[in-house]
């Protein structure tokens, strides 16, 4: 027969007893946040029918009990205006109630995905759970309990939109993957439901629809771009990071900083283009994107002219064919035969255009075109384009014109000779002096900028030319190889990531210079490793002393 208590008991009360309703408060450790009317209804019918078949778990507090389990049954007896209900009570701390709620309310089939990713949250953030533990306490496995807690990524109105079934849990889980910005962008443009149609609803659209819109409109492929994506590779924001086949270089679904670092590159690229080529100016077509249009502001804010033009492209080169592309001797021959004719033509129209330059009718541009920078030229107006003057005037532009003649040679065997070193063996060989000067030369890109004192006298530099490195690599002394080799060296091991070799040997790299810090870091860490070890062993000790008496 079931006790009735009417008062708070300090030790753990073992057995069913029958609490009244007035002495019950609910608790914070239900991870169900949203309970149905209808649901809460039934369940008080069926409780004025047959009663409460499972009782609630509650814990002292204060002069009353609260719930740890059970909250829809309270609720539902409130509604069935019950005066008492069957519970266990139980004495237990904060932790221990909020980790016993989770695990028996993760059990049930009716906890959404929603409220499951925000259990696993709760539990991990315990301090007493990883994604390994979690797994194998739910049965699950980690790629399942790392997309749930991805959910937790959602923002607010994405969160609203789910638990009132304005999208559905596979459009979720797909929108949990960009960061917040990306989705405040997509719930203004495609979810919000205002009046306009602008930018087109995709509330309708089916998860297959859905994910193809993202992909075209916010998540971009990482080859497309050419600036340096060496932080792309290890950013949660790539595809390739959570994904089981990992695709190429991967997608970045984090669209304003993939569009931010394009911009720099882009607009640091037309520059370099100019200062390789002074006279080029800076033409816009009037077709271009709105991630160009950003390009150009930049560069008219730096002080670079902008001009609204059409541009021509360059000729050309044509392709040499390569004998192993080919079949036969016959075809390669044909192909050969070809290129030297289009060669021909090539070397023709080239001819045209260096004589437009050399006529003042022409006029070099850099523009951007999609992901990269390129050179053109434009046509100059009859009334901008003047006749030589004399013959100083034309024996100057000669010159001039021999000069960038010799300067298109240099660079023709620098491109082939550039891809010549990338693809041919080197042969074996002593490094020679000249070598290792390159060496340096090359590690200098990675030189802290608090130590440009060394090398430098002004003190407000933040960036070395080719100039000044040539310079540097021929006068180093041996304190200045060495900050030259470390910094090479911080910068490469600090993009250590996770528990890999790379990070062992940059631990080793700090144990080395900075013992105090890193032993205060792994002081920290490891004391909350500890703690955690002790707690598993303890339960580990008990599970395997249970399976020992019942064997």
């Amino acid at each position: 027969m079931n006790k009735r208590v009417n008062s708070t008991k300090s030790e753990e009360t073992k057995g069913i007893v029958s609490i009244e309703l007035s002495k019950i408060v609910t608790g914070d450790f239900n991870p169900r946040k949203s309970i149905s009317e209808n649901e809460l209804r039934e369940l008080a019918e069926s409780i004025k029918q047959v009663g409460i078949l499972q009782p609630v778990l509650v814990r002292p507090k204060g002069k009353k009990f609260e719930i740890v389990c059970g909250e829809r049954r309270f609720r539902a007896s409130v509604l069935a205006d019950t005066k008492t209900i069957p519970a266990i009570v139980r004495t237990m701390s904060d932790d221990a109630a909020l980790e016993f709620s989770i695990i028996e309310n993760l059990q049930r089939k009716e906890v959404s995905p929603i409220e499951e990713a925000a259990a696993y949250k709760r539990l991990a953030d315990t301090g007493r759970y990883n994604v390994e533990n979690l797994a194998v306490r739910f049965g699950k496995s980690e790629t399942y309990i790392r997309n749930r807690m991805r959910l937790n990524e959602l923002t607010d109105e994405i969160l609203d939109l789910v638990n009132g079934d304005g999208i559905s849990m596979t459009v979720a889980m797909e929108l949990c993957k960009y960061s917040a910005d990306v989705q405040a962008d997509i719930y203004e443009r495609h979810l919000s439901g205002k009046p306009t149609t602008y930018y087109g609803d995709w509330r309708n659209l089916t998860g297959r629809d859905f994910v193809k819109r993202l992909e075209s409109d916010y998540c971009n492929d990482l080859s497309r771009y050419r600036f340096d994506k060496s932080e792309c590779a290890v950013c949660s924001f790539n595809t390739n990071c959570y994904s089981l086949f990992p695709d190429g270089e991967g997608r970045c679904s984090n669209l304003f900083c993939l569009r931010e670092k394009n911009r720099r590159y882009l607009v640091e690229a037309c520059k370099s283009a100019i200062e390789k080529c002074p006279g080029t100016e800076i033409g816009q077509t009037p077709y271009g994107t709105a991630e160009n249009e950003d390009v150009f502001a930049e560069l008219s804010e730096q002080g670079y002219a902008v001009s609204k033009t059409h541009i021509n492209s360059y000729p050309q080169k044509p392709e040499e064919p390569n004998a192993e592309n080919f079949e036969n001797r016959a075809d390669y021959e044909e192909a050969q035969t070809d290129y030297y004719s289009n060669y021909a033509g090539y070397t023709e129209a080239n001819d045209e255009v260096e004589q437009l330059f050399l006529d003042g009718k022409a006029q070099p541009v850099v523009t951007v075109s999609g992901n990269e920078v390129i050179t053109g030229y434009v046509m100059l107006p009859e009334e901008e384009t003047q006749a030589p003057a004399g013959e100083a005037d034309v024996i100057g532009k000669l010159e001039k014109q021999d000069v960038r003649n010799r300067e298109i040679a240099v660079e023709n065997i620098v491109d082939d000779t550039r891809k010549y070193i990338r693809e041919t063996e080197l042969p074996q060989s002593d490094f020679t002096e000249f070598e290792d000067k390159l060496l340096y030369f090359a590690m200098l890109e990675d030189l802290k900028r608090e130590h440009f004192a060394l090398f430098t006298e002004d003190s407000d530099k933040w960036h070395l030319s080719d100039e000044e490195k040539i310079q540097i690599i021929n006068n180093l002394t041996e304190e200045q190889k060495t900050v030259i080799r470390r910094d090479f060296l911080v910068k490469h091991l600090s993009d250590a990531f996770g528990v890999s070799k790379k990070s062992y040997l940059m631990l080793e790299f700090a144990r080395l210079h900075f013992p105090e810090a890193l032993e205060e870091t792994e002081s920290k860490y490891n004391e909350v490793y500890t703690k955690r070890h002790e707690r598993i062993t303890e339960r580990l000790t008990a599970l395997k002393s249970g399976v020992q008496e019942v064997a």
